[in-house]
């Protein structure tokens, strides 16, 4: 069975969170308290999202702007490059404004690659809305990365953050860095600790002999 392989993109393909970057840059004063509620567990990243991105203020000239100087692994593109000649089926899956990935992406010269991730809407004056196209009932976040990437596939998932938690359970091979390691050794479960994409790409050609072997199925 192919690999498939999903990319989360804020602190992974990017060094930072740039959602947490363009609520600090951008933002009126009021998101932090509500990323407190979210940290606390009494909203989900969805809500929590929707009213901050609702607190958002700036032209999308000057955003594009900002993105353009936003520091990204040197290694993703050439990442993306092995994906492709190697016809390994590549997306890039975030819980973060597909807006962001779009620009960044471009700026890297990287082509054809989905993208799935919330929507950020520009609705005039500088003022924005949030929405999630791709969210479930039964899960909090606005991407439900379990249920975008479930499919008859052997999955390599490529993450940092809380929003790759549950999605890396589901994964045969899981490169890992940040919150996501950390969750996972607490857990004792397997991981491939990285620090940049030049790792991942050194595994590459290996997913074969380093992924478990499906069990077979009873008749």
């Amino acid at each position: 069975m192919q690999f498939r392989v999903s990319v989360d993109f804020d602190g992974t393909i990017t060094t930072a969170d740039t959602v947490d970057a363009i609520l600090e840059a951008f933002a009126e004063p009021g998101w932090e308290a509500v990323e407190a509620e979210w940290k606390a567990g009494r909203i989900g990243s969805r809500e929590c999202l929707a009213q901050q991105t609702a607190l958002l203020n700036v032209h999308p000239d000057e955003l594009d702007a900002w993105l353009d100087e936003r520091e990204v692994d040197p290694h993703v593109a050439g990442f993306f490059g092995d994906c492709l000649k190697a016809e390994m089926p590549v997306a890039v899956v975030s819980d973060g404004y597909d807006w962001a990935v779009r620009r960044v992406l471009k700026r890297m010269g990287v082509r054809g690659v989905p993208i799935t991730a919330n929507r950020l809407i520009h609705v005039g004056d500088g003022r924005w809305t949030a929405r999630f196209p791709y969210s479930s009932q039964n899960c909090g976040s606005g991407v439900c990365k379990c249920a975008v990437v479930s499919a008859p596939a052997r999955l390599v998932h490529i993450g940092d953050g809380r929003s790759d938690v549950c999605v890396s359970d589901m994964a045969d091979i899981v490169f890992a860095k940040g919150h996501l390691l950390e969750h996972r050794r607490r857990r004792g479960l397997d991981s491939i600790a990285f620090d940049t994409f030049a790792e991942v790409r050194a595994w590459l050609p290996r997913l074969a002999e380093i992924a478990p072997q499906p069990v077979p199925q009873v008749a």
